[in-house]
């Protein structure tokens, strides 16, 4: 019990350092520092836009901040951003909810168990665009879409993991990650890392 206290206390000062940092917003100008794209992508289109520079002596508390609105994530350790990317959160009926999360797991090669296709035993596919609960050809077979380099925010399924951007909202709720963003974010996120949705 005392040892599941001290962990709960460890991870409410985490989280109240992170919530209470800066993190790109100017106050009294109305907005961040950064401008939202004028444009969005088509659904068609692929977005690879991030960068990640974290020199060896910037250390601190990770903290990940998400803004649904400019379709962006935010990477700092410390006070200072080290890494962004383009994403693509929840589409209506799908909202990403917002809040203050931390990352509960990893999985690199993590497979949906909600969204997928069926397909049959020779792997051709049967029904590409399944959702559980949808009844399930004879002979088919459930895989769960790919949700490779996988950091669960909550238990109830919310993930960020590599997937299409456009960096409009494409998603059933989870935060997508350009591949190349997903594994660096994933190879430098220690699990309890705070995670700000906005």
């Amino acid at each position: 019990m005392k040892k599941e206290l001290t962990i709960i206390t460890a991870v409410a000062a985490i989280m109240t350092a992170c919530t209470t940092q800066n993190h790109g917003y100017v106050s009294g100008q109305g907005g961040y520092a950064f401008k939202p794209k004028t444009l969005k992508a088509s659904p068609n289109q692929v977005v690879n836009d991030g960068f990640w520079d974290k020199p060896a002596h910037v250390t601190g508390q990770h903290c990940i901040v998400i803004d649904t609105r400019l379709q962006q994530a935010n990477y700092y350790v410390g006070n200072q951003l080290v890494g962004k990317s383009t994403i693509s959160s929840g589409k209506a009926g799908h909202l990403t909810p917002v809040g203050n999360f931390t990352i509960l797991s990893k999985d690199i090669d993590h497979k949906s168990s909600t969204y997928g296709s069926i397909v049959d035993a020779n792997g051709n596919t049967l029904v590409a665009d399944y959702t559980a609960g949808q009844p399930i050809p004879a002979g088919g077979i459930y895989k769960g879409a790919d949700m490779n380099f996988g950091m669960q925010i909550t238990k109830d399924g919310i993930w960020m993991h590599e997937g299409l951007v456009t960096a409009a909202p494409e998603s059933h709720g989870c935060i997508r990650l350009p591949r190349e963003m997903a594994q660096i974010f994933f190879e430098n996120t220690p699990v309890g890392t705070p995670v700000i949705i906005r």
